[in-house]
């Protein structure tokens, strides 16, 4: 992130090559403001790198807001940071952008606070974060398709709001991996994606599984100790020419990275 106290254009790069600059752009601009300053003052460039696909159901778009958010602040010398100040930052420039039809809260506090959380986004307020009490492992199956998003309209997701409140008490009562699957099954169902690979998951005692987001990836979460079964799941889900990502859950809040 590099800010200059000029007005002009922003440049924004994601690994390397330009990008379309709605969300970045937004999300900077609404930090500026939120320092106090004036956001027409300002221009700069937006670089971002990673490594996790865009577009399949994996929240880049939150993470890259939350993370943007938090470099804008530290450019200002702001690196102490308040996470509801970042939280409504990333909400605000998802709406504006038209990332989200709801701001997306939930993603953005997974990827700011890490744990496992829980919120209502509609009031935007975070109503359960916690922490995960051993790192677990994650398997991610992620197909060569696109998300269905765009092809199922809000108002025909919004009839199955009933399921999705139940599924909400059952994480709140700490069935977090029982209303993992649930809610993946009946998102599957809703955007016609195969709820095989997540069953398949569970079958060889996967804690947890289901659609990530509004798909097409898949999620599945596993005891460390499981990891013959994990091995067998990736050769599995890999044997359609789906990639498969292999990680950890993740306690740490996001942060500042000191220089060098």
């Amino acid at each position: 992130m590099e800010i200059e106290a000029s007005k002009g254009d922003w440049e924004v790069s994601v690994n390397g090559k330009k990008w379309h600059a709605g969300l970045a752009v937004e999300t900077a601009r609404r930090a500026i403001k939120g320092s106090g300053k004036d956001p027409d003052a300002f221009s700069g460039r937006i670089r971002t790198a990673s490594d996790i696909p865009i577009g399949v159901g994996l929240k880049t778009s939150s993470s890259s807001s939350t993370a943007i958010a938090l470099a804008v602040y530290a450019a200002l010398g702001n690196k102490a940071f308040d996470p509801k100040k970042v939280l409504d930052c990333s909400v605000e420039s998802s709406l504006a952008a038209g990332a989200s039809v709801t701001g997306a809260l939930d993603d953005a506090a997974g990827c700011l606070l890490g744990g496992i959380n829980m919120t209502d986004n509609l009031a935007r307020k975070v109503v359960s974060s916690r922490l995960f009490e051993k790192r677990l492992k994650v398997l991610i199956m992620v197909p060569k398709s696109r998300s269905r998003r765009d092809a199922v309209s809000p108002e025909f997701i919004r009839k199955f709001g009933r399921l999705t409140d139940l599924f909400f008490e059952m994480s709140l009562k700490g069935d977090f991996w029982k209303a993992m699957v649930l809610n993946g099954m009946a998102y599957s169902s809703i955007l016609k994606y195969d709820p095989f690979p997540a069953l398949r998951a569970v079958e060889l005692g996967a804690l947890g599984a289901g659609l990530s987001g509004t798909g097409p990836s898949v999620a599945a979460v596993f005891d460390p100790s499981k990891q013959a079964e994990i091995d067998a799941l990736r050769k599995e889900w890999s044997s359609d020419g789906s990639s498969v990502i292999e990680t950890d859950t993740n306690n740490e809040h996001g942060r500042v990275l000191a220089d060098g």
